[in-house]
């Protein structure tokens, strides 16, 4: 990881920790040193100077983070410019984590591993890929069926469970999950129908033909007793039960996906624009919509060779779809009278006019 880590400049890198949420890598007076400090008894007056120097460099070990060795010099500009960064990404609108967990179990595949207590090997962990569906308050309603092993599990060992949740799309350790901690139990035939559950699971399943065959039996996570989530790379928290439960699911990112396709596919260079223009950062070179909440957007920047996630928000909470179309034109309106935009797209678009009269 560390020869990546030092592709990224210093304060750039710690910036995109910050647009992934974790106020404690750069909080000033805060420190997260990769490495312990020199004796105070054999310290030469040259290593505290280097030691002083380090503390003040954000990203650095210091205040800043952690420490990321053999990192390029910076230019006084370029730390002035990547320093404005961090402070605008500290401000930038985000959705609690509990809207983040609760939104993201809503809208993942509808698959997730179970992880329960092993009636086959004792003291030992088992996991199983399940299909769930959430009900109202966010919490996993499952068909089960009496040969799993899971389910065996639940009736001989005790209903202690977790289930892991991934982000539609997971890829990796960037994307998103949730964990859910607690009590899994058995659904009656009358409790089934009286809350519809089985209409509830076949809304997420639409072919879950196996919900009606007799050796198939409803469970759900019945009491929840912790909730882990990770929203990415260095964005993690851990919300209350009682938070998770109470947290609204995100109406925007229901139909995020063909908003960023198409921004991504047809208004690139809006994006480009809307990033140099309010987050205050210059010569983007490439910019794609990664996620998109009522809040605002992430996106994933290329600038000077190096890619990175920033935050870029809306001037206002988005109420619907109609309401992201018109923030984004507005928004894409306001950075294309940035002069300073404008002529950095102008001069974006000349090496491609080339290439186009070269190729003609």
């Amino acid at each position: 990881c560390r020869g990546s880590m030092s592709r990224f400049p210093l304060l750039l890198f710690a910036a995109s920790l910050l647009a992934a949420g974790d106020a404690l890598l750069l909080a000033p007076g805060r420190s997260v040193a990769a490495r312990p400090a020199a004796p105070r008894a054999l310290a030469t007056a040259a290593e505290k100077e280097g030691e002083e120097e380090g503390e003040d460099r954000l990203g650095a070990g210091g205040r800043g983070g952690h420490a990321v060795r053999n990192m390029p010099e910076l230019s006084e500009e370029e730390k002035a410019v990547q320093a404005a960064v961090m402070e605008h990404q500290r401000g930038a609108a985000r959705l609690t984590m509990a809207e983040d967990a609760r939104s993201l179990v809503a809208y993942s595949s509808g698959y997730a591993v179970l992880s329960t207590l092993s009636s086959q090997v004792d003291g030992y962990p088992n996991g199983a890929l399940v299909g769930f569906a959430p009900d109202a308050s966010g919490l996993p309603v499952f068909v089960f069926s009496a040969m799993s092993s899971h389910t065996k599990d639940l009736s001989k060992v005790g209903g202690q469970a977790a289930l892991t949740v991934t982000a539609k799309g997971f890829e990796g350790a960037a994307d998103g999950r949730v964990t859910l901690i607690g009590d899994v139990e058995r659904v009656g035939k009358e409790q089934v129908e009286k809350e519809g559950l089985k209409e509830l699971y076949r809304e997420r399943h639409p072919n879950a033909f196996w919900v009606d065959f007799g050796d198939f039996t409803f469970y759900r996570l019945a009491s929840l007793k912790a909730v882990n989530f990770v929203g990415g790379f260095a964005r993690a928290a851990a919300p209350s039960p009682d938070e998770y439960l109470s947290a609204e699911v995100d109406p925007i990112q229901a139909f995020a996906a063909p908003v960023m396709g198409h921004m991504n596919d047809d208004h690139a260079e809006s994006t480009v624009a809307m990033v140099m223009h309010y987050v205050g950062l210059p010569d983007v070179e490439a910019a794609q919509l990664v996620a998109l909440d009522r809040l605002g957007f992430m996106v994933q920047v290329t600038r000077q060779g190096q890619t990175f996630k920033l935050r870029l928000p809306f001037p206002r909470a988005a109420a619907d779809r109609k309401d992201v179309k018109s923030l984004i034109v507005e928004m894409t309106q306001a950075a294309y009278k940035d002069e300073s935009v404008q002529a950095h797209l102008a001069a974006l678009a000349k090496p491609e006019e080339s290439a186009a009269a070269a190729g003609a």
